[in-house]
């Protein structure tokens, strides 16, 4: 009888552990996000100042600075209006 009571406790736990297991997920996920983000941010500095221009494309900064990006899961925004002008860069989780 004890037995059952255990089992029944256990799976109860289960059932209760398991919108906080996705909650972590989620939280995860969106600091990875932000991550991505401040180290593109911190990539398009060094190029800036180590080249003196800020690159045309993403790829160059993943190419010549180390950017690795999921593109499973991230979507990246990069706009540039000139060399000398700091490219607006979003990251977006796909699906939102």
């Amino acid at each position: 009888m004890r037995r059952v009571f255990y089992v029944a406790g256990f799976l109860l736990l289960l059932l209760l552990s398991l919108p906080a297991a996705n909650i972590l997920k989620e939280g995860n996920i969106e600091e990875r996000r932000v991550r991505i983000e401040e180290a593109i941010q911190r990539a398009l500095n060094l190029c800036y100042a180590q080249e003196g221009f800020y690159p045309a494309d993403l790829d160059y900064l993943i190419d010549n600075y180390g950017i690795l990006i999921d593109g499973n899961q991230y979507n990246v925004y990069y706009k540039t209006i000139g060399a000398n002008i700091r490219p607006d860069v979003s990251v977006f989780k796909k699906g939102d």
